[in-house]
């Protein structure tokens, strides 16, 4: 039976779990769950998921939510640590940029892009903003300028290789071209971002409500 991934790839934190389930090749059930239409909401939904939220991932009786835990779980349990690593020292120092883009990228993003994304999601709830994406903002600058220094001398993000932290991080970007990220100004990032994008996972998984043509 294969897992199942109630998600949407409208959602940056959706699409991170479908990435890397088609980078592994893995066919797992997906139910989508429009949470900008209220779809997180429903009684039934709220009984796997209390915070309304995607992804969920479901496998027998194993219930999982919160994105990043699921990218570790299915790269630990379906992808033989494809995308991860069996050392502990490897995978610590993954685990350490999943807990910062967590706690540091996530939200320094969302400071900038809130008010145009939510209203690219939801016009009629969400004002036009009257102002373009500040990409000035001090925290996102701060940790945009980490990261581009960082990629500098590392082609990916965690031991110099291809692993669910580069996924991880690079979800949040879904929403870059669209918002029209200055990224000739974080060259390095640009670089990396480029190599995310031309991977055949991350083509599959992009939403049209998000592509750049």
């Amino acid at each position: 039976m294969p897992f199942k991934l109630y998600t949407h790839q409208d959602s940056a934190n959706g699409r991170k779990v479908l990435a890397i389930s088609y980078h592994l090749n893995l066919e797992p059930e997906i139910i989508k769950v429009n949470i900008y239409q209220g779809e997180g909401q429903k009684p039934d939904y709220l009984k796997i998921n209390p915070f309304g939220k995607i992804p969920t991932l479901i496998e027998d009786h194993f219930i999982l939510w919160e994105s990043n835990a699921i990218l570790q779980y299915i790269a630990e349990k379906h992808g033989h640590f494809k995308l991860s690593s069996d050392d502990s020292e490897k995978r610590a120092d993954i685990a350490r940029w999943l807990f910062w883009e967590s706690s540091h990228w996530q939200p320094a993003i969302s400071a900038v892009l809130a008010p145009a994304v939510g209203h690219h999601l939801l016009p009629n709830l969400f004002p036009q903003p009257s102002e373009n994406p500040n990409w000035n903002h001090p925290e996102f600058k701060h940790w945009a300028t980490y990261l581009n220094t960082h990629l500098i001398q590392h082609d990916f993000l965690s031991n110099n290789t291809l692993t669910i932290a580069d996924f991880s991080v690079a979800a949040m970007m879904t929403y870059f071209r669209f918002a029209k990220f200055p990224f000739d100004k974080f060259p390095a990032l640009k670089d990396w971002y480029e190599r995310i994008e031309a991977l055949d996972a991350w083509k599959q998984s992009e939403s049209k409500l998000w592509a750049v043509v």
